[in-house]
């Protein structure tokens, strides 16, 4: 590591990750014991592996959960498609993302857990991986391994990057700390204009922070099983089809009540609901169950007959699928201040949005998909019913959809001058 003097509270974060691993790793069996954790992987996370290291050049990509991992792909096959003979490793923190980039990852990329950020497990995978480039996404800035990958002059840098208003007032009381912690990087683009200038606040560079770009603005149409789409189109053709995507604990019973009220007014409204968290599906079915509703659910292959109102999409991977099933989206950790969800996604399948007000983790999309009223807010059951009524009539909700369609196709791509600062690096 770097022998000038850190800051105090860096220096403390670091005597505690190298001197009380112990208790870091007390916190993991924790998780592991509650499920948040892969039993058979969990090691990884210590930094032992079975996986070798690829031979030739090796760029790291380090994220944190799904749409981090999935913002990415399109990324890694143009930089294949300059250089056949780069290989990719992919860090990720949670078990949705590890089950996603295994059915989608290209031929020269692995996945990995992320390290945890103490001196022994940080010290074991830059040793075993021996990455050229190390590349952090989005806010995942783990102080210990930034400054373990920067002593072996691994160049860093940082892409899609995004500090929220709290985070960001949450550096700013450890200033100094954040000063060392960014002034690390090589290179880095910001996702909106709102971070990029927080990171030059932050003490970041103008000559390292490179400019604003949304990998997820440019990211492919999410895949789906076309069979499957044909079956249940049929299936469902004659329903009026929602969908509530990316939910969160409090925001199912609001969706859950105003389908209610929808069904109760036309028998042919049906909800499908995604939990952005599938394990979480025995849970909601219970919920929504007590409050009297018919629910059918995917994982089961239960089937939906006119009585059912909710149609618990709780598997992995078929978001693309429901998008297509219907003109209407919701989305979820909106309601509830999570910070709201990708809305590119929906779009490119020519949905009409709503969301609730929590949007600040795509203000600036959200905010030009709302001054072209392609996206509508709502706050609670009463105002979703409203919305969905609304948007039944005629064609209106797929016209919307069409205009945010075209929205988000029209957005400039600025994925070549990223790939180019990144070809300079390895």
């Amino acid at each position: 590591m770097h022998s000038d003097r850190k800051p105090f509270s860096l220096f403390i974060y670091l005597f505690i990750t190298r001197y009380f691993e112990f208790l870091i790793y007390g916190v993991l069996k924790y998780r592991l014991l509650i499920g948040k954790e892969d039993k058979d992987r969990v090691l990884e996370r210590k930094g032992i592996y079975k996986a070798k290291r690829p031979e030739g050049q090796l760029i790291w990509f380090n994220a944190a959960s799904v749409g981090e991992v999935l913002s990415i792909l399109q990324l890694i096959r143009l930089l294949s498609e300059k250089n056949k003979n780069l290989n990719f490793l992919i860090t990720s923190t949670t078990l949705t993302s590890a089950r996603m980039i295994a059915n989608v990852a290209p031929k020269n990329c692995q996945h990995q857990f992320s390290p945890l950020d103490t001196f022994r497990a940080t010290k074991s995978f830059l040793t075993h991986w021996k990455p050229n480039l190390a590349i952090f996404v989005e806010s995942e800035f783990w102080p210990r391994l930034l400054l373990e990958t920067k002593a072996l002059n691994i160049p860093l840098g940082l892409i899609n990057a995004r500090i929220e208003e709290k985070s960001f007032n949450n550096w700013k009381k450890i200033s100094q700390t954040a000063n060392s912690v960014i002034r690390l990087f090589d290179f880095a683009f910001a996702q909106d204009h709102k971070t990029y200038k927080r990171l030059l606040s932050l003490g970041m560079s103008e000559d390292v922070l490179l400019g604003t770009f949304s990998l997820k603005s440019q990211a492919k149409k999410l895949g789906y099983d076309e069979i499957e789409f044909k079956k249940l189109k049929e299936f469902f053709r004659d329903r009026k089809i929602w969908v509530a995507a990316s939910t969160h604990p409090g925001e199912e019973e609001i969706l859950a009540k105003a389908q209610k009220k929808l069904y109760r007014s036309d028998k042919k409204y049906l909800l499908i609901l995604v939990p952005r968290h599938p394990e979480r599906g025995k849970l909601i079915n219970k919920e929504l169950v007590s409050m009297g509703q018919e629910i059918g659910i995917r994982s089961r292959n239960q089937e939906v007959n006119s009585r059912t109102e909710i149609y618990l999409a709780d598997t992995l991977g078929e978001l693309g699928l429901w998008y297509n099933l219907s003109d209407i989206v919701f989305l979820g950790g909106s309601i509830i201040d999570i910070g709201g969800h990708n809305p590119y996604e929906p779009c490119r399948f020519g949905a009409a949005i709503m969301h609730g007000p929590f949007i600040y983790n795509f203000q600036e999309i959200y905010d030009l998909l709302h001054s072209n009223g392609v996206s509508t807010m709502v706050e609670d059951s009463d105002s979703l019913v409203s919305q969905v009524k609304s948007l039944n009539q005629g064609k209106k909700a797929s016209e919307l959809g069409l205009k945010g369609l075209k929205l988000v196709n029209s957005l400039k791509d600025e994925s070549k001058v990223m790939i180019k600062v990144i070809n300079l690096f390895i």
